[in-house]
């Protein structure tokens, strides 16, 4: 980050995935990169036909596009947004020959070694997120589920439409980034008590306090560019500064430990064996194709309410 130090100085206490991805000439396709004006950056997510799932190249443009933007030092602040009608739609699970993300099927014959890199790629974009040394902004509208909400509660900020949804039936909310800072119990105490599924509106995430602010869809590009515009006349230092130290303090109660013990938990469940009576995504995706598979899995992961009995 160019600072009074030199262009070398990194107020980072470790090093960020997306350092490692040189933006000149680059080709953004999946991630698209954009100057608002001279303070402000915008990434955003384009690839609407998948809703904006995550794949390998998704990732690297993302990455590459954040190298960009901290390499600028006239942007103070960094608005990740998806193109379409949704912010994200989690992982992507169909992921094309060559394009591959977990889970990955058995017959590639992955190494361990290849798995690990898989989950480096695909789960570092939370730590570079919440590592990142300027203001970051989610700007969620329509489906922000699974991968998608933890990436946009890695961000500083979530200004949400009212009417969006996160959260995805028989999936949990691990949150990540300073949004819901100080962390747990608080999110899971709120969301969680007396309910079944994990799915909420935009207007309950800010009512819960996960989210930032809620805002009318027609009204939230022009809020969050408000935001943006307001918070770019902080001094930057004063900002990576202060976003080190309390990153510091989240690694030291263990958020740190969290995200890399992660990488090792989805590495290990590549190996599970399934028995005959479990779901299994490997057989219920060659049997009924994924949409198959999500349809069934939606049907019985949330537990139903128990008809009235007839008086």
């Amino acid at each position: 980050m160019p600072t009074g130090f030199g262009w070398n100085f990194k107020t980072q206490y470790k090093e960020c995935f997306y350092e490692h991805n040189d933006y000149r000439e680059w080709d953004f396709q999946t991630a698209l990169y954009e100057k608002v004006n001279d303070r402000v950056a915008r990434i955003t997510l384009n690839r609407p036909d998948k809703r904006n799932a995550f794949n390998d190249r998704m990732f690297e443009d993302l990455a590459t596009a954040m190298h960009k933007a901290n390499a600028d030092p006239d942007v103070r602040v960094v608005i990740i947004r998806g193109a379409g009608n949704h912010f994200g739609a989690g992982h992507d699970l169909s992921s094309p020959e060559g394009e591959e993300s977990p889970p990955v099927h058995p017959s590639v014959n992955p190494t361990l070694q290849d798995y690990y890199g898989f989950e480096r790629r695909r789960c570092y974009k939370y730590d570079d997120v919440t590592d990142y040394p300027k203001i970051t902004i989610s700007q969620v509208h329509g489906k922000c589920i699974g991968a998608s909400q933890i990436f946009a509660a890695s961000c500083d900020i979530i200004i949400t439409a009212e009417d969006a949804q996160f959260g995805i039936r028989g999936f949990g909310s691990q949150l990540h980034g300073l949004t819901q800072y100080p962390l747990w119990p608080l999110w899971s105490n709120k969301a969680y008590a007396g309910r079944a599924i994990t799915e909420m509106s935009g207007k309950e995430a800010a009512e819960l306090g996960f989210a930032t602010k809620a805002v009318p869809l027609d009204r939230l590009e022009a809020e969050t560019l408000r935001w943006a515009q307001v918070l770019s006349n902080l001094p930057s230092e004063a900002v990576a500064v202060t976003k080190e130290w309390i990153g510091g303090m989240q690694d030291i109660m263990g958020m740190g430990g969290t995200q890399r013990a992660h990488y090792h938990g989805h590495t290990g469940l590549q190996y599970v064996r399934f028995r005959p009576e479990e779901v299994n995504l490997y057989k219920e995706k060659r049997d009924k194709g994924l949409k198959g598979f999500l349809k069934d899995r939606a049907e019985t992961a949330t537990p139903k309410a128990a008809p009235k009995e007839k008086k």
